[in-house]
């Protein structure tokens, strides 16, 4: 058992560095945008993790002299626009729509195969630890090996912060763990994804736990 816990710990860091060095260098600016926006837009006195951002959106020290700022001028601060979901047209808001809808009902229905939830830290999409890994590599393994399965993964926020901004923040949330799957070998065409933004919150967004059990990604396992 220790040996699977090992090995399994070892592939988790493996997947976690080698997407760190892709997004590092891949210059994918809408991800830096969203980060770079989250000081400015996130109510001051939250506890940010600059150092997942460092990874992703910039030097330490230029995430240092925003984070300074912000804390100077806590009545003054500048909301930068966030980043739109790249819709082109109503089809992706109207698609994101009907698999947020299926993903709920299937869930209040209770026709699935499998939930499972990953949690994750204020402001973040990428970090998992490894009880999520281990979630998300049993998933995979049952799809891989019937095809006639799908997997439904939404992601969802607290409040903190604008419904715009969450939303995007739920959107990357989702997609990380579809990334996941597709990396270990699950067909894209078993994957549904949905950004739900604040929306059927698990637990009370007053307190702080119950905020972070809203910071989350769903996954069902269903038979469609």
């Amino acid at each position: 058992m220790k040996t699977l816990l090992i090995i399994t710990s070892i592939i988790l860091l493996s997947f976690q560095i080698d997407r760190l060095l892709v997004t590092h260098f891949s210059g994918d600016s809408s991800k830096m945008e969203i980060l770079s926006n989250a000081l400015s837009i996130h109510e001051p006195g939250r506890d940010v993790q600059p150092a997942h951002y460092n990874a992703v959106a910039g030097s330490l020290e230029t995430i240092a002299l925003e984070t300074a700022a912000v804390k100077a001028t806590p009545d003054h601060i500048e909301k930068k626009p966030v980043v739109k979901l790249k819709t082109g047209n109503n089809n992706a808001a109207q698609s994101n729509s009907r698999n947020s809808a299926l993903h709920h009902n299937i869930k209040q229905s209770g026709k699935y195969l499998g939930l499972n939830t990953v949690q994750f830290g204020f402001d973040q999409y990428e970090e998992i630890e490894t009880k999520a890994f281990n979630q998300i590599l049993q998933f995979a393994d049952q799809l891989i090996f019937n095809e006639s399965l799908k997997i439904s993964i939404a992601g969802f926020t607290d409040n903190t912060g604008s419904a715009e901004y969450n939303k995007q923040l739920s959107l990357l949330r989702a997609q990380n763990i579809k990334q996941y799957m597709l990396d270990l070998g699950v067909n894209e065409s078993q994957i549904i994804i949905s950004a739900n933004g604040v929306s059927y919150p698990v637990a009370d967004n007053d307190r702080g736990e119950g905020r972070a059990a809203n910071r989350r990604v769903e996954m069902l396992l269903v038979q469609l």
